[in-house]
């Protein structure tokens, strides 16, 4: 069950994450605090290591914290409770089963609760949503380009209208059609009081769908707030650095 609307969806208080002991161990995360609300969408930027996906991890409940108190959906992360309410895109979504894209979001679907009696429709409607056409719904996820591999990772993350969704590059290898798409798609969720936590490096992505971002450099936060604000008080080569370049125009 989602936390009542006046509780934060995700709740972090001093988050810390090492990995490895004595000499070797290496702090991947160190006192992040923060808080996403119902019906945010909160980008974590920063460079190649710098504590995202260790970050999303945590939220998902695939690692514990080292120290710090981590609250996601009213309760502790990777409960089965906060589980069944989370959608997750992983970064890599070619690693799939071998199903068909339509067995895939099926089977998310039953994992999630969906009703028998009404999965066929909810299962037509994810796919349509993220413009995966029934003809490619019917191959094999392992015959899918990156892009439709993507698309079949959202349709399976989305398909059960889960309260939280946890994105790790939703729209790496997408054309700009389908980023369209799927970023109406994300506003959609967000606006009808969905909360997203999503990591990229596309600033049309982060721009086009968050509220507010955190900049993350050597697992510590060093900045917080609207990403217009933050790109105005610091035009830097470092922060706009952070972003790959995507060319909206390109086939």
């Amino acid at each position: 069950m989602p936390p009542p609307a006046s509780d934060p969806v995700v709740d972090a208080s001093a988050l810390a994450r090492v990995y490895g002991r004595g000499a070797r161990a290496v702090r991947a995360l160190d006192g992040l605090t923060f808080r996403l609300a119902r019906g945010e969408a909160l980008a974590l930027l920063g460079a190649n290591g710098s504590g995202k996906s260790t970050t999303l991890k945590l939220v998902l409940g695939l690692l514990r914290p080292t120290e710090g108190t981590l609250s996601v959906l009213g309760g502790p992360a990777g409960r089965r409770e906060a589980r069944a309410a989370t959608g997750y895109v992983p970064e890599e979504a070619r690693r799939l089963p071998a199903l068909t894209g339509r067995e895939l979001v099926d089977l998310f679907a039953a994992v999630q609760g969906v009703p028998r009696a009404g999965r066929k429709a909810r299962v037509d409607a994810a796919l349509a949503d993220v413009g995966l056409a029934a003809d490619a719904a019917r191959r094999r996820v392992t015959e899918y380009s990156r892009g439709m591999a993507r698309r079949v990772a959202l349709a399976a993350a989305w398909v059960a209208r889960p309260p939280l969704l946890v994105l790790d590059e939703p729209t790496s290898g997408l054309d700009p059609v389908g980023t369209e798409q799927v970023l109406a798609l994300l506003r959609g969720h967000r606006d009808a009081g969905g909360s997203i936590l999503v990591s990229t490096h596309d600033r049309g992505a982060a721009e086009g769908l968050c509220d507010r971002a955190l900049v993350l450099s050597a697992g510590r936060l060093r900045a917080e707030g609207p990403l217009p604000t933050l790109l105005a008080g610091d035009p830097s080569p470092t922060l706009l650095g952070l972003f790959r370049r995507v060319d909206r125009g390109a086939p």
